[in-house]
């Protein structure tokens, strides 16, 4: 079986993350894969130090001529025999590309809880999702990567039912033997050892919630005048949650980090987690949390709903209600017991359901299927 994991993503986010975890995954199982992504990029750097085969196709707009050749080209050769798309541009690549070389399979991962085209309007959401339409038609299957996903894919009635499956985002355990201490790390981010520490991971986009987080900790500081709270991400956000913080009087309280490559060391740090997200397709961070046995506190914004056991593995608020975020916050910091419970049973949780390697067999059980399909059965 050979695989070809292709997305046009210069950046390296939850997917890219993903995508990466998947290709060595399917390695350790004896799957020829290779990752097909824009160079430069982090994803070729990843792959070029994990040792993965690594195919560069940059991104040249929607109906990208260079990707179909280049696709067309591997499919030809015999050098992949399923395409594994991640987003809508990628998926009609992969489909013209199927249609061109007149063999192979095509599969696409839905990361989102809605595509980009359901936001348009006029004549050109007419265009697009006629060619979603076509794209949905002409691919083998669809992984969605939560329930939560698979329940707008159907309501969207965009692709059927006996085609989709729900395989769930699984990661790599951080390796934390790499990592510096904790108070080294603080020290870095000037933040006193004693401090209850809280760390955030998103971008900075409306839907990620930051702002309930702000003011969140505006409530929490009143109990607790030496906490702190980090995030880590960039966004077209920045500048309004600059000013929120402003408008609140956090300066020092709240720090917006920007962009990071060592979010991992920065989580082991902290104290406790928190994902505020309006809306999460999954939340692939909040495994990265279970992993490194940091407490959890998420929103009930769609995936989280599927990691977390509420006051078992984790908390669940409610989505934009600073206050019973910080309620759940203040729990956590005045009960270290109960941190650490909901630590252990977080990390027990993600070793039994979210690592790669289940991610990474369930989705070879997906290719196995359609490469045994026939024809009328795709």
């Amino acid at each position: 079986m050979r695989v070809c994991l292709f997305t046009d993503a210069e950046v390296f986010a939850g997917t890219e993350r993903h995508i990466f975890d998947l290709a060595v995954g399917l390695r350790e199982q004896g799957t020829e894969v290779t990752i097909a992504a824009p160079q430069p990029s982090v994803l070729q750097t990843r792959a070029r130090e994990a040792g993965l085969p690594f195919a560069p196709i940059q991104k040249q707009g929607l109906v990208d001529r260079a990707a179909i050749r280049a696709l067309t080209r591997m499919l030809h050769s015999g050098e992949t025999d399923i395409i594994h798309a991640h987003n809508g541009r990628t998926a009609l690549s992969a489909a013209i590309a199927l249609r061109l070389a007149g063999r192979g399979h095509g599969v696409a991962t839905q990361h989102f809880l809605e595509p980009s085209h359901v936001t348009l309007h006029g004549p050109k959401r007419i265009a697009i999702s006629m060619a979603h339409r076509w794209v949905n038609r002409s691919l083998d299957h669809f992984i969605a990567i939560s329930r939560a996903v698979h329940g707008r894919m159907l309501t969207r009635g965009e692709v059927a039912r006996q085609k989709i499956t729900i395989v769930p985002n699984g990661i790599a355990a951080p390796d934390t033997s790499t990592m510096p201490p904790p108070t080294t790390v603080r020290a870095q981010l000037k933040i006193a050892r004693e401090a209850p520490l809280v760390v955030c991971a998103a971008r900075l986009e409306k839907e990620k919630g930051i702002g309930s987080l702000i003011d969140a900790m505006a409530i929490v500081v009143v109990a607790y005048p030496e906490a702190r709270c980090v995030v880590a991400g960039e966004g077209s956000q920045k500048d309004l949650l600059l000013a929120r913080i402003r408008e609140r009087g956090l300066q020092g309280v709240v720090t917006l980090l920007g962009f990071r490559t060592d979010v991992p060391a920065i989580i082991q740090a902290g104290d406790l987690f928190v994902l505020p997200s309006l809306a999460e397709p999954f939340g692939l961070v909040i495994l990265e949390a279970m992993a490194l046995r940091k407490p959890v506190i998420a929103t009930r914004a769609g995936g989280p709903c599927e990691i977390l056991i509420d006051e078992q593995t984790g908390l669940l608020t409610t989505p934009g209600n600073p206050a019973n975020l910080a309620q759940a916050i203040l729990a956590l910091v005045a009960d270290t017991g109960k941190r650490a419970r909901l630590a252990t049973a977080g990390h027990e949780h993600y070793c039994c359901s979210f690592t790669a390697r289940k991610m990474s067999s369930a989705t070879t059980a997906v290719y196995g299927r359609v490469l045994a399909s026939k024809p009328e059965e795709i």
